[in-house]
């Protein structure tokens, strides 16, 4: 049973019980690919066989005896991508960075050293796990200068939700560069499936994207997926190097399988693979489809679906997860496509004048090859989990938050919040531990935006009027663009006539402290698509009251606690972001300064 459904079936809170407690000292990392497990058993009885056939995987870092002491140092050089050396940032000089294996109930440190070359500064995140956000936790308002180390410290739930999830940088303004730079790694809670589809080797595969310019001075080429063609290259001015962020075209910008360009996969006819899929892409939202081939659904976000969910196309949007089962076909080639996906108007159109957007590559993202003897792998039947339903629960408050974009006079578009880019002083929504909050997110701009927040997952009940068949938990979820005008005078910037609703419920649970909610499409989010929540055991009156706030560029109004739910002229709590793909950065964010220890 996963955690969201233990705890709310017994709806019990065990509150503060595991608090973060202070940075301590750490040691080495546990020696790579060896295998441990807790003496309380709160690991995967057997942990299920990662293939190693000359796929590319990154190093494994395993927990041993309830603990996990790593350190993670964050510099700049030369390192092995898409089968050369290129310069860039990445954790550990590896591209992805090592992967995690950790347990429920265990104790996690990370030293985190910032020797960037960039001279950024920076911190970490640890992305969708449900551990404390105040302290040394999962505090994104803490900062690492340049040259400083830091100690984080997470202690793991007994009944944490095992499943996919990982790291990286959420600095704001930062985040973004940050990441195309290949500063992510993948983070494996134990239990749950491994225990149930133990028989079956698995796969972890990191999608990345970043553009790499060769020592010829022309951007590093990848194959797409028809008729054989590659994308090209396009002159640039970083030899030997990943070109940044700001200065790259999405039409020259592959998708990476584990640092590497359309790997071989191998497998059996008949053969049952299951495999891990993290998008690690800044902005990408990516649509995958293996020669049309079934894909079954296991779980998203590091949530297990109720049942196996059948697909041919598979979406997922940048910071998601998904844990799926391949099948291999009879013997030959599938290919594993990123079909072409407009997420704002015209972004299906290439502009060889514009380094903004663009269209995301019809690229294979691998092959998978089929030979040798057949299998006869059965799939699983019966339920994989038993989350609860959270529409049969009682709704404490009710919210609408309105993702929007603003034309700017001056020319461009607005993405500031308030008159800031984000200003980490200002919390508007405050959630008490134990409610149920559900929330309307609309989207009134014509791109897609994703919903992500931190700590605690949620219930999607429905996107844009579609409900889905099973209790579905995520941490993001991506949101459909607003439904334009049929006919619009110009097709690059349409004009909205209602915007998309995704409706999601939620349940703090277990820990109080400040977090944030943001899109995880990092341009926007580090562009002013983010803000400040914060979950308290006891609101006050204020808190709990009806209210209305308002200044330039947004307007806050909450139902009260334990009121009705808003109607549609008066939205229960409407936070307007504002923000475009393609504008600069404003002023520097105001952070609370954590100056760590010399690195």
């Amino acid at each position: 049973m996963s955690r969201v459904a233990s705890r709310l079936a017994a709806l019990t809170v065990a509150v503060g019980g595991l608090a973060v407690v202070g940075s301590i000292t750490v040691g080495l990392p546990f020696p790579m690919g060896a295998q441990a497990r807790t003496p309380s058993g709160h690991c995967a009885a057997r942990f299920p066989k990662v293939i190693r056939d000359g796929f590319p995987e990154p190093a494994m870092r395993f927990s041993s005896h309830g603990q996990l002491r790593t350190t993670l140092r964050m510099a700049t050089g030369p390192v092995q991508v898409a089968g050369g050396r290129y310069t860039t940032e990445t954790y550990e000089g590896t591209f992805p960075a090592p992967t995690l294996v950790i347990c429920p109930g265990d104790d996690v440190t990370a030293r985190v050293v910032n020797d960037l070359g960039t001279k950024e500064p920076t911190n970490l995140h640890v992305h969708g796990l449900h551990v404390s956000p105040r302290g040394h936790g999962d505090n994104v308002f803490l900062e690492i200068p340049p040259g400083r180390s830091l100690t984080y410290h997470y202690r793991i739930p007994l009944d944490h939700d095992p499943g996919a999830f990982w790291y990286h940088p959420h600095l704001h303004e930062f985040v973004a560069r940050q990441i195309f730079a290949g500063l992510s790694g993948m983070i494996v809670v134990q239990g749950g499936l491994d225990n149930l589809l133990a028989r079956i080797p698995q796969r972890l595969m990191m999608i990345q994207s970043t553009e790499l310019c060769g020592q010829d001075r022309q951007s590093v080429p990848f194959a797409l997926s028809s008729a054989e063609r590659t994308s090209g290259s396009e002159p640039c001015d970083f030899p030997g190097r990943a070109i940044p962020n700001a200065l790259t075209n999405e039409r020259f910008t592959p998708l990476f399988v584990n640092g590497t360009l359309n790997p071989s996969v191998k497998i059996r006819p008949g053969q049952l693979q299951r495999w891990r899929i993290f998008n690690a892409n800044n902005n990408r939202i990516i649509r995958l489809n293996l020669s049309n081939q079934p894909m079954w659904v296991l779980g998203e976000d590091g949530n297990t679906l109720p049942r196996m969910r059948r697909v041919r196309t598979l979406m997922i949007g940048p910071g998601s997860r998904r844990e799926i089962l391949v099948r291999g076909s009879r013997r030959g080639n599938d290919r594993l496509t990123a079909l072409p996906f407009a997420q704002f108007p015209g972004g299906n159109k290439p502009d060889p004048t514009s380094k903004n957007g663009g269209p995301t590559p019809d690229q294979t993202v691998l092959r998978l090859r089929s030979s040798g003897p057949a299998a006869n792998d059965r799939l699983p039947r019966g339920p994989l989990s038993h989350p609860v339903d959270l529409r049969r629960a009682r709704v404490d408050r009710h919210r609408n938050i309105n993702f929007s974009e603003t034309p700017n006079p001056a020319g461009g578009t607005l993405f500031r919040i308030n008159g800031a880019v984000f200003d980490h002083h200002v919390t508007p929504i405050t959630m008490k531990l134990g409610s149920v909050e559900e929330w309307r997110l609309l989207n009134t701009s014509s791109e897609w935006h994703t919903f992500h927040i931190h700590q605690n997952p949620f219930q999607t009940v429905s996107v844009d009027g579609h409900r889905p068949r099973e209790v579905t938990y995520e941490d993001n979820v991506a949101m459909p663009p607003c439904h334009v005008e049929p006919h619009p005078a110009d097709p690059s910037d349409p004009h909205c006539v209602r915007p998309s609703v995704v409706v999601i419920r939620m349940r703090p649970t277990d820990f109080t402290g400040r977090f944030v909610i943001h899109c995880h499409v990092s341009n926007h989010g580090d562009r002013g698509m983010m803000m400040a929540v914060q979950v308290v055991r006891h609101p006050t009156p204020a808190q709990q009251a009806r209210s209305v706030a308002q200044s330039p560029g947004m307007r806050i109004e909450a139902a009260s606690y334990g009121g009705s739910p808003v109607t549609a002229r008066a939205v229960g709590e409407v936070v307007y972001f504002v923000c475009r793909l393609g504008t600069s950065p404003g002023s520097p964010p105001t952070w609370r300064r954590v100056t760590g220890s010399k690195a």
